[in-house]
């Protein structure tokens, strides 16, 4: 009998040495008392909370996330919190009133030489993009959608002043994207898809799993397989053949040990891009009028740039391309890469917007 306490002792400190908690009292800046039923969440999963009437949350999760901790409530700005997991005591937010900016609504109208109707066709297309899934995505309130197409730029701008709700129905999740940042970015004045240049969009998103009864198992097993969270995982855990990938660089198959370093560092994966960059040929470049140093650093940055690889992956008979012309980015244990600008991606993964996204906590495994 003691032999069965203990070892249930046992096996319950083990389970909650791998247990991460996130606690705090969010309270209003101005007036310091405490806010009941501020939404907490970590950025890009599912896994949230809500104060009470102390203002006091609690959050548990079984391992570490890099990802902010987002506070949000009615009225207010949300705030965030960098680094969440580096704090071991409760932690007192302090929220601001948030300044609503009408006028940009306004500004953008006027100035913008295409329809709202138009611009938010460009949006949903390259914000969810054309997948199944992507279709299958409703946007409850597009309204709180401003644009802005600056023909200086050749750049359409779009901004959500209040945080996206979206319905995934394919993929069973009830999405809360709050948009900071869009553009499409254009040769000319136009919306004509065939001459986008680049697009891009940044912001923090909540998951709510709305499956039910009804399983969306085999829905997101396919858009996890083959996606750029998949490739991340697999390449930090190094096991490309049990996942299926396959590397190849200049049309050749290649060993990923042969140009991946991958050493754990402060609970991550530091990926370190072996790039060949000594195997590059020297610049013939005129010495006139340059010192030895600056030609030396020309010399450098060349070989840097010619040495950076254009690897090619493929999955289930579908091509993708990405560089790392940095040399290095980390992978968590979620799969999530940063920095994100470190990695560049063409392809078929490169197609796939938000309507294909999933939470950084899912994994299709039981």
């Amino acid at each position: 009998m003691k032999f069965i306490q203990l070892l249930i002792c046992v096996l319950f400190c083990i389970s909650g040495a791998y247990s991460q908690i996130l606690s705090g009292y969010v309270y209003d800046k101005k007036e310091n008392i405490p806010l009941q039923g501020a939404f907490v969440y970590l950025d890009g999963t599912t896994i949230s909370a809500s104060t009470d009437s102390l203002g006091y949350f609690s959050i548990t999760v079984k391992e570490k996330f890099n990802t902010d901790l987002i506070v949000s409530y009615i009225g207010y700005s949300n705030f965030t919190v960098s680094n969440p997991f580096q704090y071991t005591k409760p932690m007192k937010i302090l929220m601001q009133e948030a300044v609503t900016k009408l006028d940009g609504l306004v500004i953008s109208k006027e100035k913008s030489p295409f329809s709202r109707e138009d611009m938010l066709e460009v949006f949903k297309e390259n914000f969810l993009g054309n997948s199944r899934a992507a279709q299958s995505c409703q946007i409850a309130n597009e309204d709180v959608i401003a644009f802005y197409f600056d023909k200086e730029t050749n750049i359409l701008y779009a901004k959500s002043y209040e945080p996206l709700q979206i319905r995934n129905n394919y993929l069973k999740y009830n999405v809360l994207f709050n948009l900071t940042n869009f553009g499409v970015k254009y040769t000319k004045v136009t919306l004509d898809r065939r001459y986008q240049q680049a697009v891009y969009f940044a912001g923090t998103s909540f998951y709510k799993d709305i499956s039910g009864s009804t399983s969306a198992y085999k829905e997101r097993r396919a858009s996890y397989l083959g996606s750029i969270t998949h490739l991340m995982r697999t390449l930090a855990a190094d096991k490309w053949e049990d996942e299926k990938f396959g590397l190849y660089v200049n049309g050749m198959k290649a060993d990923p040990k042969e140009y991946f370093k991958i050493k754990d560092t402060l609970g991550v994966k530091k990926i370190t891009v072996l790039q060949g960059v000594e195997k590059a040929k020297p610049l013939n470049i005129n010495v006139s009028g340059e010192s030895v140093n600056d030609l030396k650093e020309k010399q450098k940055r060349y070989r840097k740039r010619q040495g950076v690889i254009y690897f090619t992956v493929v999955y289930d008979g579908k091509e993708s391309y990405f560089t790392c012309p940095k040399g290095v980015f980390y992978i968590d244990n979620n799969g999530q890469y940063f920095p994100i600008s470190n990695v560049r991606f063409e392809g078929y993964m490169s197609e796939f917007k938000a309507g294909d996204m999933l939470p950084a906590d899912y994994s299709y495994r039981f």
